[in-house]
């Protein structure tokens, strides 16, 4: 995986938490991006590691405006696209310190994780 050790790091971390309230949670590795599922589900985020940066952008299932009223982390629309993946995942948000990891996996967990 290319990423920073800080990167890498924060995505490790988020997984393992959520882990605790996903059972059999899978993590599917490239280069630079992480996929989560549960089998027999559909992916519910997409995680983007950075080289150089220490933090990670993550990529979810669920209404931008829904997620922000859920969250204090800067959740952002996507921009206007179309196509599969631009189609399903319409918001992103940034983890840039290990004290957001909880925050993270709630949002993630209260509603990417259910519609998934």
């Amino acid at each position: 995986m290319e990423a920073s050790e800080e990167s890498k790091s924060l995505c490790d971390k988020l997984y393992e938490r959520l882990s605790k309230r996903i059972s059999n949670l899978q993590r599917v590795e490239t280069q630079r991006w992480c996929g989560l599922y549960q089998p027999n589900r559909n992916r519910f985020a997409y995680i983007n590691h950075r080289k150089r940066m220490h933090r990670i952008e993550v990529w979810c299932l669920g209404d931008p405006t829904e997620l922000q009223r859920n969250t204090t982390l800067n959740v952002k629309p996507r921009q206007p696209t179309t196509g599969g993946f631009s189609a399903l995942f319409q918001a992103r948000f940034f983890v840039d310190h290990p004290s957001e990891i909880e925050t993270a996996c709630d949002l993630l967990y209260q509603i990417s994780y259910r519609l998934s």
